[in-house]
Formats: C-alpha cells, structure tokens, sequence
C-alpha cells in the first residue's frame, strides 16, 4: 500500500477497510491485490496472505475476466462502476459478489482502486427459487381447467389464466388490467361484490358460487374461492381467486330439489314443498291476517274410480286434475299434492273472501267437465274447504283448518266449498 498512498492515507484506508462488514480490498494500477479485511476470508474462505500480493483476476471466473477488465479500465481512467461477478471460492464453489469499486486519487492522479463486495449468492440461490417456483406456479395456472385470476390490492387483475377462454368464451387478455368485477358482457352480482370486499377488509378466504355468461350466450355456474396472499413479513399482498366450472352439478342440484320437492307422479310440488312454502309466507313481515289463504280439495269418489277403472286410470286422472286445476290459478299461486287424492291450493295474495269464493267456484266448475281416460270419458266432482291465516297460525294449524272445512264440505254433499271464518272461528 506505502507504494501507491501517502502515509497520510494509509491509517485511514486501513481503518475503513478493517471496520466494513462486507469484503474490503485495494488494488493497485497494475492489478495486485495490496489489501484485504477479514471480510474476504469470510466470503471466499481465503486467507489474507494468500491473496495478497496476487492478481485480482485470479479470484474470478474465467468466462468474465474480459468483461471484469473492462470495469477495471474505466476505474483506472477515473470512474467508478457497480457489478455482479462469479468468483471462486476457496471450497471450489461459486460465489456471487456484487461490487463496487472507485478510483484512488493521489496528487491528482488514480493510484489504485478501492472496492466493497457484498456476497449475494444466497440472494442469488432465493431469486432462481423463487422464478423457479413462478415458472412452476404459471405452467400449472396455464395449463389448469379452473379459471385463475392474481389481483392487486387495487383490484386490479394482474393475471388471468388461459383457462377463461374454455370455460366463459372470453380471452384472458379481457381481464387484465382491469377492475376485478368486471365482466366482458357486463354481467354484476352485487353480492360476489360484496363478500370480495369482505375478503378485503377480514384478510380471510372465502367460498361463493357465482353464475356467469358465457361468451355465446348461455350460463355457466362457478364456485369461486378467493385466497388472500401474504409476503414473509406478514404483510397483504394480493389476492388469488380461483373459480372451478360446477354447472352440472348444479344441474344435478336443481335435479334432486326437483325430486325432493315435487311429487313424482304429478310433477307438482308435494308435502315438503309445501309445509316450508308455508312456513316461509307466515314467517315473512309482509303477512297480515287474511291476506294469506289455502284451499283443501280432493276429488269425490276417488276410490271408486281407483277400484273400477284401476290405478292407472287413477293415476292418469290426478295428473290431469293437476293441469286443470293449475290452470285457474294465478301466477304467484301454488298447488301441491298432499298425497293420494289430496290438494292444496296456496294463495298469498287474496284481497277478499268473496274473491276467493269465486275463485273457489271456477275451479270446481272446471273439475265437472268431463274427463277422457282411456279414450272413455269421464264424469266427477270435487270438494274444496277454505281456510285464511289467522295471527299466530302454525303451518300445521292453517291446514287443520282447511282440512275441517273440507270435511263439512263433503258432509254437506260434495261437490261444494266451505269457508272456515277467521273472524268468529265458526264454519259456514
């Protein structure tokens, strides 16, 4: 060092050499390593007197000397320079230094160079892991069935994988960069909207099921899981959704509801439908007293026909009661079969008794025309008793009602309606 740096300087340079964390060293104009601090050992596993004294060049790999001399050359005219090198470390691994190096002025001019080198090969090694891992990451996302969406916390979608273009029709590209709702074909749900702000504010997954139109027109059903993401320091990140095509199973879903509410011999909607429909309306706040009413009505001398004409005729001729039936009720209106020959007509909206009672005449008038089973026609009457919801009903109650009527109907000689008052509890 005496042979390049006034005596002035020595004690300093030695003092900010010795007192770096990082590998600290000094070269001279013709390359030779003058000194060094025990950060070299540490990140090359030489010794200090094996390295001084020797070509800087000897610690680097071979493939960079050309490039390293260069940098070398331009400190040398008086400018300072910042790069990565591979050198060898004393194990014979690689080792990734990024340094840095400015020239040394004495009386005006670059007597040697001083540089600072900062081992970044674990940096290096947690970088190609990590770009590794994205490589890994973006071949499942693109070659994945699910749809695949990365948004940023501005809810911006930074990615949005091939998968979009099978499933809803639109290319990926549609979406991103683009605000996290938003549909090509501008579907809105507002309640997706609404459990997505939830995630962001919780920092919590979720699970929702979400209807989407494809491209061409028609629906395609999604379960979509949102995952918040955080960096290693805890910190939110983004958010990833994930959104797995289910339209058959929700086919297969409407199936079996269709099955567990609707009677399979009709098709209308049987007990169960019922007993909740009901449950539903007398829960609801917009039921008030004689708003609400139900119809009881089975067919006279059923029976009979079941035991005359068979259980295929029988069977035949509650189908068509169904579609007869039906077809005198209004659209908010709902018939279920109870079961056997039994009726019952839900009507949530009646305005008045006398509205009611000539509904209930229709209906019976229908049910006398002829029937045609078999290619024979058919004669039968009807009975129907009539029941409004009274405060504090129970579901069971209502129909106790209208089952108490129809009863006093059929006493009475068939073929008529009875009303059950909710004004005095009597029958008339």
């Amino acid at each position: 060092m005496k042979e390049f740096l006034s005596e002035q300087s020595i004690e300093a340079f030695r003092s900010i050499i010795n007192h770096n964390p990082d590998a600290t060293f000094i070269v001279s104009n013709e390359g030779t390593i003058v000194e060094v601090n025990e950060g070299v050992t540490e990140c090359l596993g030489f010794q200090k007197k094996e390295i001084m004294g020797s070509s800087y060049k000897d610690l680097f790999c071979q493939h960079q000397l050309d490039l390293i001399s260069q940098y070398f050359s331009e400190v040398l005219k008086g400018a300072s320079c910042q790069y990565v090198a591979e050198a060898h470390h004393k194990n014979g691994e690689i080792v990734y230094l990024q340094i840095k190096q400015v020239p040394l002025f004495f009386e005006g001019k670059v007597n040697g160079i001083f540089g600072v080198a900062k081992n970044i090969t674990e940096y290096r090694q947690l970088l190609k892991a990590l770009k590794e891992s994205e490589e890994r990451y973006r071949l499942l996302a693109d070659n994945s069935l699910d749809l695949i969406q990365l948004i940023n916390l501005d809810g911006i979608v930074e990615y949005a994988s091939p998968s979009h273009k099978m499933v809803l029709g639109f290319d990926p590209k549609e979406y991103i960069g683009k605000w996290v709702f938003y549909q090509p074909n501008g579907d809105v749900d507002d309640k997706f909207r609404t459990v997505f702000m939830s995630m962001l504010l919780l920092r919590k997954p979720f699970t929702y099921e979400i209807k989407r139109q494809h491209e061409q027109g028609y629906p395609v059903w999604l379960e979509m899981k949102g995952t918040p993401m955080f960096d290693e320091d805890g910190d939110f990140k983004n958010m990833m959704l994930v959104g797995r095509e289910i339209t058959e199973r929700k086919k297969y879903q409407v199936q079996l509801e269709q099955l567990s509410y609707h009677d399979a011999l009709t098709g209308a909607p049987n007990r169960r439908y019922l007993n909740k429909m009901l449950s539903d309306a007398l829960s609801a706040a917009t039921t008030s007293v004689g708003q609400l009413a139900v119809m009881f009505a089975d067919l006279d001398n059923f029976k009979q026909i079941n035991d005359t004409l068979g259980h295929d005729a029988g069977d035949e001729l509650l189908r068509q009661f169904v579609k007869r039936a039906g077809a005198c009720l209004q659209e908010h209106d709902v018939l279920a079969r109870m079961g056997g020959d039994e009726f019952v007509f839900v009507l949530p909206h009646v305005k008045s008794s006398s509205e009611l009672s000539l509904l209930a005449e229709n209906i019976l008038e229908t049910l006398q025309l002829p029937w045609i089973l078999d290619g024979k026609e058919l004669y039968t009457t009807s009975s129907i008793g009539i029941a409004f919801y009274e405060e504090d009903d129970s579901v069971k109650e209502l129909l106790q009602k209208a089952d108490a009527a129809l009863y006093l109907a059929k006493a009475e000689g068939k073929n008529t309606y009875r009303i059950y008052s909710f004004r005095d509890l009597s029958m008339r």
